[in-house]
């Protein structure tokens, strides 16, 4: 079944909720979040306010995060030791099956044993391992936890890449799936009897019929509909999870998910979560700030919901490996820069096939002055809101189709220092829709694929373009459209305006990292130039800079231009109105 429609609220210029009409958010701007547990000393040296992925809370773990937001974490696919030891006679039969009927290992957890076995993908529209799930999150929220974080929480249509899973029970589903079908869908699908209907036995058969082309079951006609009927049985469990949670406590209780949003089909179940608390692909190896993390951190606004990052298994391996806690600090400040938050990287899962698991605990010298710089100046991130030069408006069928289409659109706008937000175009797995206030609500439209809306969404998209200009073109947005802030120095910056009533912040972060040093290169003299109007400053009263580690430094503003004597990683310029006569 769908989840239920996420109404977005009237929107600011960029497309997040209007103060007052919905639910705080699970997060704030200015929140430090912890990955894992530690120790009282550490969680207050870099002033942490939530714990993410907790674990089962004890007395102990409770007493040394006092003050700090506790969630609890259950894992969908870590977890399996733990539901071993719970079923340890019956528990083969809550495994997914690939289309042979053997068992899935886990890929990135194929150096765990338990007992001589290996660490299985267990499917989730199984009832014993369903039945797990739920003992875990009643114990988790009846031990102490204020929120519950979910891992893997995609469960089996995670795994669809991997070709799974056939199970009896997935494939007696996807009947039932297939009658909610119309009839000439069926037909065009080859399903004369959706009743007896045996995908398990259809894909076998195809595969065999072709044994020279080597066939995957990715490939068969009829995946885009068993991915489809997963991702949708996956997310009506989550609903299911979040519901008990909330009724074990007797109160609401917020939700978080690794829902790693480069990733397409994460956003499956958005509705149902209250924030996001994921792994983020940061390309470490690449030796240089990534703007792709800037990409989920977007996707995250676009369906208003509060996003905490952490790199890649592999990303901490190559961090570790090669010494560059400097490049964790650049992903820390453009996070924040961007209204998102990186987890403290006080301790770190890695991963690489040739190590498997490991760890890397970071200096935090390097790292707890950035989260105390941002816990002493919360009152320049909480309430602000990106100001976008323009929206791209993207369906999540285009983006599952090609992401890397996408991810290099973003890249384009960040090179030009262009601000955008993204407004999303739901399909049959996300469930989101182009609210007309969203789209009236930006300065400029960039909607290179409306061909892949939904028809709804089409028409919305039409509507507006007979009020305003909606560019199909990249090259033709980016000649048109005049960045808000621009910026003269003798380097690469990235600037992330941010707005809200009276008061503008715009944040610069530096990205002439060198590799060689582990640092940026110091940028001096820049000239930013800002239409001030624009950004709701006609009346402008003051300008302070404020960076890591210095004192805010008064600047002067002339003709919408403000200069930066020097700028280390990361600095705000932060705005103020003078109040209306």
């Amino acid at each position: 079944m769908l989840i239920h429609r996420l109404l977005l609220s009237g929107l600011l210029c960029v497309g997040l909720r209007a103060l007052g009409d919905s639910p705080p958010p699970a997060l704030k701007q200015s929140d430090v979040v912890f990955m894992y547990q530690s120790d009282r000393a550490t969680y207050a040296e870099y002033g942490a306010t939530v714990l993410a992925w907790g674990g089962k809370p004890t007395t102990q773990s409770l007493a040394a995060a006092q003050g700090v937001r506790f969630f609890g974490s259950v894992g969908m696919v870590t977890e399996f030791a733990r539901f071993h030891d719970r079923f340890p006679r019956t528990y083969e039969a809550a495994l997914c099956r690939d289309v042979n009927g053997n068992p899935v290992k886990v890929p990135w957890l194929t150096d765990h044993q338990h007992n001589g076995v290996p660490f299985w993908w267990c499917c989730t529209q199984q009832p014993l391992f369903r039945a797990y799930l739920q003992e875990r999150v009643v114990e988790t929220v009846q031990a102490g936890a204020e929120g519950v974080h979910i891992d893997d929480h995609l469960g089996t249509s995670g795994g669809l890449w991997l070709g799974i899973c056939f199970c009896d029970r997935c494939v007696q589903g996807f009947r039932a799936y297939l009658g909610t079908l119309p009839a000439d869908d069926r037909a065009r699908f080859g399903v004369t009897n959706h009743q007896q209907f045996d995908y398990r036995e259809v894909v076998r058969d195809w595969i065999a019929a072709a044994p020279s082309l080597r066939r995957t079951p990715p490939q068969h006609p009829l995946w885009s509909q068993w991915s489809i009927y997963q991702c949708r049985a996956a997310a009506a469990f989550m609903a299911d999870l979040h519901t008990l949670a909330s009724k074990t406590a007797g109160r609401p209780v917020p939700m978080g998910a690794n829902a790693g949003l480069l990733w397409p089909r994460h956003l499956s179940d958005h509705a149902t979560l209250d924030l996001f608390s994921a792994e983020t692909d940061h390309h470490a190896d690449q030796r240089r700030f990534s703007d792709q993390p800037l990409f989920a951190y977007r996707l995250a606004e676009a369906v208003d919901r509060p996003y905490a990052s952490t790199a890649s298994g592999g990303d901490w391996a190559f961090i570790k490996e090669q010494n560059l806690p400097g490049l964790v600090r650049g992903w820390i400040a453009q996070s924040y820069a961007a209204g998102q938050r990186l987890m403290a990287p006080h301790h770190q899962w890695c991963y690489t096939p040739q190590k498997g698991t490991h760890w890397y605990d970071g200096p935090t010298a390097r790292f707890a002055p950035l989260y105390r710089f941002v816990r002493e100046h919360a009152p320049l991130f909480d309430d602000y809101a990106t100001f976008a030069d323009l929206a791209v408006v993207m369906p999540h069928a285009s983006f599952v189709e090609n992401p890397r289409r996408w991810f290099e659109l973003g890249q384009a706008l960040a090179d030009q220092n262009l601000s955008y937000t993204i407004l999303l175009g739901g399909d049959a797995i996300v469930d989101h829709s182009l609210a007309p206030t969203a789209l009236r609500s930006t300065r400029a439209l960039l909607a290179p694929k409306p061909d892949d809306l939904l028809p709804a969404d089409r028409r919305a998209l039409a509507e507006h373009a007979r009020l305003a200009p909606v560019y199909q073109k990249l090259e033709e947005a980016l000649a048109a459209i005049k960045p808000v802030v621009r910026i003269s120095s003798g380097g690469p910056v990235r600037a992330f305006p941010r707005v809200k009533a009276g008061a503008a912040v715009v944040h610069l972060v530096n990205y002439d990292y060198d590799p060689a040093q582990d640092d940026v290169r110091p940028l001096r003299n820049l000239r930013v130039t800002l239409d001030l109007a624009v950004l709701g400053l006609a009346r402008l009263a003051s300008c302070r800079l404020i960076m890591p580690g210095t004192p805010p430094v008064p600047l002067t503003v002339e003709a919408g231009s403000v200069e930066v004597p020097v700028l280390g990683l990361w600095g705000i310029l932060a705005f103020e109105s003078a109040p209306a006569p």
